[in-house]
Parts: C-alpha cells; sequence; structure tokens
C-alpha cells in the first residue's frame, strides 16, 4: 500500500465510511478506489483518470486534495496530469456569419431605394417632355395646346400612384419586419425546472434549434458532459478560469456532471443554468437537461 493510499484509507476509516459508501458518494467504481489505496494506477481507464479520482476520494472525506499532490507529488508521475491537460481540450463550436440573411433584411429598404429613383427619372423625362411640346406649338394653335395640356393630368395621376405604391411597399415593409418580430419572440427557448432529486436536478429546454453548452470554471473542478445512453462528449478537469463548450444538439437528454459546482458557470444555449441546491451545501452535483425539439 503506497503512503499516499493509507493517508486516504486512514481518513475513509476515521469518518467510518466503507467502500461501497465512497462508492456511492464518489460514483468511481470500487476497484478503482482500492487501486488508489494500495498504489495501483495501472488498473485505471486512462491516466487522466488518476489525479482526477484521487481528487474526489480527498473531498469525499475532507481532505484537501492540493495539499495532496504537493505532499505526495514523487508518487504521483506528472505525466498524468499532462496527459489529463492534452485529452481534456475540445473544439468550440462557433456559429458562421451569415452574410446572405443580412442581405435578405436589406432587400426591402433597397427596393424602397429603387422605386424612388425611378420616379425621379419618370419625373425627369416628364418635365423634358412637357417643355419639348410647348415650344413646338403655335399661337394659331391654340386648341392643340389645350388638347396637349389637358393631357398632362393622366401623367400626373400615373405619379401619384407610383408615389402611393412606394408608400405601401415602405408600409408593407414595416408590417413585414414586425411580423418577423412576433415570430421571434414567439419561438423563444425556455429552459424550467421540471425535478429536482437532491443532487441531481432536471431542466427541460423547448422552443431551441439546438443544444449548445458552455461551461466556465473559477476554481478547480471535475467536468463530464454525456447523453442519456452514457456516451461521453467531455471529461476532464477544469482549472481556474477555463472555458468550454460543447455541442450536444443531436441529443434528445444531455447530462453534466459537476465535481465542484461552487466554482462552476453553465449555461444553455447562452442562458445561464441556476442550481437549485445549494452549492456550498452539495458541492457535487449533476445537471440533466431534455432537449424538446418538437416543442
Amino acid at each position: 500500500m503506497s503512503e499516499l493510499g493509507n493517508h486516504l484509507r486512514q481518513a475513509r476509516l476515521e469518518k467510518n465510511i466503507s467502500l461501497d459508501d465512497l462508492q456511492e458518494i464518489t460514483k468511481i467504481q470500487k476497484r478503482y478506489l482500492i487501486g488508489i489505496e494500495e498504489g495501483n494506477y495501472s488498473i485505471m481507464p486512462g491516466n487522466f483518470y488518476v489525479r482526477a479520482f484521487i481528487k474526489q476520494y480527498a473531498e469525499a472525506v475532507d481532505l484537501d486534495p492540493d495539499v495532496l499532490f504537493e505532499q505526495y507529488k514523487n508518487e504521483i508521475p506528472s505525466t498524468y496530469d499532462e496527459i489529463s491537460e492534452k485529452l481534456s481540450r475540445v473544439q468550440t463550436h462557433k456559429e458562421l456569419p451569415k452574410p446572405a440573411s443580412k442581405f435578405l433584411e436589406l432587400l426591402p429598404k433597397l427596393a424602397v431605394i429603387a422605386v424612388i429613383i425611378l420616379v425621379a427619372i419618370i419625373v425627369w423625362v416628364l418635365s423634358q417632355r412637357g417643355s419639348t411640346d410647348e415650344g413646338v406649338q403655335t399661337e394659331d394653335d391654340t386648341k392643340s395646346v389645350k388638347i396637349e395640356t389637358s393631357g398632362v393630368e393622366p401623367e400626373k395621376k400615373e405619379q401619384n400612384n407610383i408615389v402611393d405604391e412606394k408608400d405601401r411597399s415602405v408600409e408593407e415593409t414595416e408590417q413585414e419586419e414586425k411580423k418577423d418580430e412576433n415570430a421571434e419572440n414567439e419561438t423563444k427557448q425556455t429552459l424550467t425546472v421540471k425535478e429536482v432529486r437532491g443532487k441531481e436536478t432536471v431542466y427541460e429546454l423547448s422552443n431551441a434549434d439546438k443544444l449548445v453548452i458552455d461551461i466556465s470554471t473559477n476554481g478547480n473542478s471535475w467536468i463530464e458532459v454525456k447523453n442519456g445512453k452514457g456516451k461521453s462528449f467531455f471529461a476532464g478537469m477544469m482549472r481556474q478560469n477555463e472555458q468550454k463548450t460543447v455541442d450536444v444538439t443531436a441529443e434528445e437528454e444531455a447530462k453534466i456532471v459537476v465535481g465542484d459546482a461552487r466554482f462552476t458557470t453553465i449555461q444553455v444555449n447562452g442562458e445561464a443554468v441556476s442550481y437549485e441546491t445549494d452549492p456550498n451545501k452539495m458541492v457535487r452535483q449533476d445537471i440533466i437537461i431534455l432537449n424538446n425539439k418538437n416543442e
């Protein structure tokens, strides 16, 4: 048995905690807990889990993991920490700009400008035609002049019709923008608490076309993101001031295991998730998001 393992085992026995009880508290398999006490790290599922499991074991028996890591640093190879840092990196997903949608938004305004330019051109052409007709008329042909003059009235009506069409176009554009705003408000996502079971809180996400989870920490915290079938998308120790983004839009259920809720902030599609159980009273918390895609 290693010195670190013996130290942890003595702390567990002093608190009268069995290995079965410790397994239930930390959610770490019993054989891995025994491996930690015996210093047998080769049975771990992966090297990067060693420090994380030791940290959870220490917190469960009220020991400071940072102090233990420093005190027994020669017993825990530094390569474990380096590998965990490499494996904990995930690609963040950023939304690409949509220039096409911006162009569609500007299209009604461009149409209005085009109509105004067209009206100005028609007015200029008509004014040039009127001045030419007046220069050609003679004094003897007064009746003809009167006929030509009376013919201008329909052209004025045509101009008025064009202006009316322009006004209607502006009004229709404003109405369409209002409809778009109302439609956007009606489809705004909702994130509601469905059930609270001790350290586990179930949320229901509705009216959302995506499920993107943003995690940030202001202290050390073990984090895992997986779906309802247990498939893991991210698992690792997050240090102070780290940020991770995980896109699980295709999943019907997402589970976030938070090792230390005191130092962890979670957002779903940009909306902050509140802890229903006080993190100071329950450090380890599980957040479950039910993704209702059709609502």
